[in-house]
């Protein structure tokens, strides 16, 4: 006998029907639905002590609704269950055997079926639960999963004895049908602790709902009323006709369609400024902002990556690093969802196929910490500066860099150099550092004795020695460019000067130039050792 999550025995026959159909008429009909239509602060309160009493198809018909009508929170909402969804899950086997390998290849095949339905198992962030109905594919010699087929969550209620074990709505018993053992994938979440009914976002979510709508409709009413200017005609009261009138009358409404009239000279219309009252309209945005503000931080943890560019929220750098959820919401998420996977289906897919099976393989959708690549490049600049040796394969697969192939052109740092001469420029540093604080120490011991020349000094005079070609080459040309034209004036030489520049060879001095900052440094180094 094949028992299911709870230790209740699991018919077969049954398992090839569904349960959870709907009807034309009664408790599980199609199109069911709550309007927000007249919602109120006492409405709202009703409704929701409603839910919590047993009768929850109000709230759950207006959490659909405001995903629908409440822009923001719908759009919060869809980003924390893509989150998850959006995630690679992975089979972990139970252990290195054949057989639970065997087993373990036998669930990835379901992989399919299961991605595609968490999304919808993700629909109880928002109203606290959701459940599918396992549809099993019997055509072959193994049971499969064919689809999990999301039901309306209308169509269940919790026993009123713990408000925690799900019922099936039914017309012939008000408490509902027992759910078939093996049927459903019923997922749970909880934004706080108490029952599932209270534990969906919407619940603290339809207050800024209901506010939101109420500023809106203001709003669009102030905008109806200041939004146009007021048109204003005067007229002769001596002089003018009831014709005339009617002339001027007709002008002034028409500019609020086509901004365009005649009128005799003796009329005029005037536009009154309506400045004081056109700025009051900021009232209704900071609160709107303010709103979903709030939601953003009850939906994804933060208003970083939601609110940017809307009033302030942060920066890009910022919000990249809260990676639109926040990491330990996004973790708990998916760490729950697959707990729902492995309880509902897993195990049981795997009793149905696989017999004797103690230990089951596990679904996992892991979430992979985010990574500055720029500190640790920085970390890998200096490694290597200071003649760490860095593999070469290891920072490929770091930085998703490909290694070059034989004969493939690289790119090239800009003092012209190969990547193999800056390591090895790295080591000579790093040896020159080695020798130049034994030095110190040797003459710091020796007080009082005749200091000779230490390897620092042999390198500036070597790099000195080095630079002498590139300078005097340098001077050759600007002596052979001067002795063509020894008449200029010193403004005519600077220009001169300035436009033999881009000509003038300089890899080779970036490179002695680099190598020198690293002497002066090393110097300076010594001769703080040194005490001077």
């Amino acid at each position: 006998m094949i028992l299911d999550q709870y230790g209740q025995p699991i018919h077969l026959a049954t398992l090839k029907t569904a349960q959870a159909t709907p009807t034309p008429f009664g408790a599980r009909k199609v199109g069911q639905h709550a309007t927000t239509s007249g919602l109120d602060p006492l409405k709202a309160a009703r409704i929701l002590r409603q839910a919590e009493d047993g009768d929850a198809a109000a709230y759950l018909g207006i959490a659909e609704e405001m995903e629908e009508k409440y822009l923001h929170y719908g759009a919060q909402l869809a980003t924390r269950k893509r989150a998850v969804s959006g995630i690679d899950a992975q089979i972990r086997a139970a252990s290195e055997e054949t057989r639970d390998a065997e087993i373990a290849d036998f669930v990835r095949e379901s992989l399919p079926v299961i991605q595609a339905a968490s999304y919808d198992l993700l629909d109880a962030l928002g109203k606290g639960y959701s459940v599918c109905e396992i549809l099993w594919d019997t055509s072959g010699a193994k049971w499969i999963p064919r689809e999990l087929l999301w039901r309306d969550p209308r169509w269940f209620l919790f026993d009123t004895s713990d408000g925690i074990t799900p019922r099936l709505k039914s017309d012939l018993d008000p408490k509902g049908e027992a759910l078939r053992p093996g049927h459903y994938v019923i997922h749970t979440t909880a934004a706080k602790s108490g029952l599932p009914i209270r534990g969906g976002l919407a619940r603290g979510a339809i207050w800024a709902f209901l506010f939101h709508n109420f500023s809106i409709r203001d709003w669009v009413t102030f905008i109806e009323q200041f939004g146009k200017p007021l048109r204003l005609g005067r007229y002769d009261s001596g002089a003018a006709t009831p014709a005339d009138l009617d002339v001027l009358f007709e002008a002034v409404r028409s500019l609020g369609q086509d901004a365009a009239a005649i009128l005799p000279r003796s009329m005029e219309i005037e536009f009154p400024e309506v400045a004081n009252a056109r700025g009051q309209s900021g009232l209704w945005r900071d609160l709107l902002e303010y709103l979903d503000r709030q939601v953003s931080k009850l939906v994804l943890g933060q208003t970083l990556t939601a609110d940017t560019g809307e009033s302030g929220g942060g920066s890009y750098a910022l919000g990249n690093v809260h990676n639109d959820v926040r990491l330990d919401i996004l973790k708990d998420d998916a760490q729950k969802l697959a707990q729902t996977i492995n309880r509902d289906l897993i195990r049981i897919l795997v009793d149905l196929n696989f017999a004797g099976v103690e230990k089951y393989p596990e679904y996992t959708l892991p979430v992979a910490e985010p990574e500055d690549l720029s500190a640790r490049a920085a970390v890998v600049e200096k490694a290597v500066s200071m003649g760490y040796p860095v593999p070469e394969k290891w920072f490929s697969e770091t930085f998703g860099i490909p290694l070059p192939e034989e004969g493939e052109a690289v790119l090239r740092p800009p003092s012209g150099g190969a990547p193999g001469d800056a390591l090895a420029w790295a080591s000579q540093r790093n040896a020159i550092l080695a020798r130049g604080a034994s030095a110190a120490r040797a003459r710091h011991a020796q007080t009082g004795q005749q200091e000779h020349p230490g390897p620092l000094e042999d390198g500036i005079d070597a790099l000195a020695a080095a630079a002498a070609p590139a300078v005097d080459g340098w001077l050759e040309k600007i002596k052979a460019a001067l002795n063509d034209e020894p008449d200029l004036s010193p403004a005519e030489l600077q220009e001169k000067l300035a436009g033999m520049y881009a000509d003038l060879p300089t890899e080779q001095l970036v490179d002695l130039l680099t190598r020198a900052f690293v002497l002066a440094e090393l110097r300076g180094r010594a001769a703080v050792e040194d005490g001077e």
